[in-house]
């Protein structure tokens, strides 16, 4: 899964929860799955954060 992919998932999870349109039994699960979701963003985030640090890094010792 890519990171859009993910954003756009969680951006529609997200607007079923806030319309009030997911029954309750479904609640749960679509917040545990926005959850997932939420976490695996942040997760890329911290990659490509680490790897532009790492390069700006390299510039600056090159």
């Amino acid at each position: 899964m890519t990171y859009q992919e993910a954003y756009d998932q969680l951006v529609d999870l997200i607007d079923d929860i806030e319309n009030e349109a997911t029954p309750l039994d479904e609640l749960a699960s679509k917040i545990r799955q926005a959850n997932e979701l939420i976490s695996f963003c942040q997760q890329r985030l911290r990659g490509v954060e680490n790897e532009f640090q790492e390069a700006l890094t390299r510039m600056k010792a090159g």
